[in-house]
């Protein structure tokens, strides 16, 4: 394991957005677990209720047409699909399911089709959305807002306890070289700007779908880093079984090794899990492209710091 960690320096302030950042990513993802504890009882509650024999053996084979969990996962299939409404997934089905005993093909469509519909009103009224609806941003609505929350919004505790430990590593110095106005305008900047070069790319591949994470964010901010302080180190810990220390690695080593990483990734492997590789190229590059575009007066600025950080190691070691 090998983690940045933070700037091998002593920061000369404290980083308020940064820590204030990761608080808002910490309450948005605590409502996230109460909303889907909320949603998962409120599912086991609907698919639990008594049915017919009918409607149990119905349940049983659109899951079996459809290779998905019986009742629940049909259920929220119909109500969470965003590019189809409920009436065409519900014919869809009907139709794809092996006829119902005693009836024809199209009576046994018809029918099944009612029952659905009669389920999926019974099912808006029981169940809750979906709890990340609202915050995860899927690339076919290009929507600006959710570009933004979905920034904010995790899927997991690992996922969002890496993407802090990483975003500090790297926000912390980047705030207090640039400023709290910058910082923040940067932080919604690259969301937007993810968000779109993530429709886009979608578009394109004719392929839509969900994201949400800070990761496009936190290699934003290791692109502007290494824009601002290429040379500027960050004190990484490692450990593998019984082994570990930390080492510090200049900023522009990380970031080629982080970003280039994902764009080898991006190009040579069409599967790339849950992991949106597009979103980390993107961010990377984003960050990169701001502070050139907008931040070189500072970068200047930074030279001189970056200086006095390697006079201050230097006379460290001589000691």
């Amino acid at each position: 394991m090998f983690l940045p960690l933070k700037p091998d320096y002593k920061l000369p302030g404290f980083p308020i957005l940064t820590v204030l950042v990761c608080l808002i990513c910490s309450a948005v993802f605590l409502k996230q677990q109460s909303d889907w504890r909320e949603f998962s009882q409120a599912m086991e509650r609907f698919c639990g209720a008594s049915r017919s024999h009918v409607e149990t053996i119905v349940f049983d084979r659109i899951a079996a047409a459809q290779g998905t969990d019986s009742c629940a996962g049909i259920m929220y299939t119909i109500s969470n699909d965003p590019d189809r409404d409920a009436t065409e997934i519900i014919e869809k089905m009907a139709s794809e399911m092996r006829p119902l005993a005693g009836f024809n093909a199209a009576d046994s469509s018809l029918y099944v089709a009612q029952m659905l519909q009669d389920e999926v009103r019974r099912y808006d009224m029981l169940v809750p959305k979906d709890p990340d609806t609202g915050l995860a941003y899927y690339t076919g609505s290009w929507n600006p807002w959710t570009m933004i929350t979905s920034s904010f919004a995790h899927g997991d505790w690992g996922h969002i306890i890496f993407n802090l430990v990483f975003f500090f590593a790297f926000a912390a110095g980047v705030e207090l070289l640039i400023g709290s106005l910058w910082f923040a305008t940067f932080v919604l900047v690259d969301s937007l700007f993810i968000g779109l070069t993530g429709s886009m790319a979608a578009a394109a591949a004719g392929s839509h779908y969900w994201t949400l994470g800070l990761s496009g964010v936190v290699m934003g901010m290791m692109g502007l880093f290494a824009y601002l302080l290429p040379k500027g180190k960050i004190r990484c810990y490692y450990f593998f079984i019984v082994i570990f220390g930390s080492i510090a690695i200049p900023a522009w080593i990380l970031a080629a090794w982080y970003i280039g990483g994902d764009i080898v990734q991006l190009f040579t492997s069409e599967d790339h899990g849950v992991v949106n590789v597009m979103a980390h190229v993107m961010g990377g590059i984003g960050g990169y492209l701001f502070g050139l575009a907008f931040l070189r007066k500072i970068r200047r600025n930074a030279e001189d710091i970056q200086y006095e950080f390697e006079r201050q190691s230097f006379e460290k070691r001589m000691r």
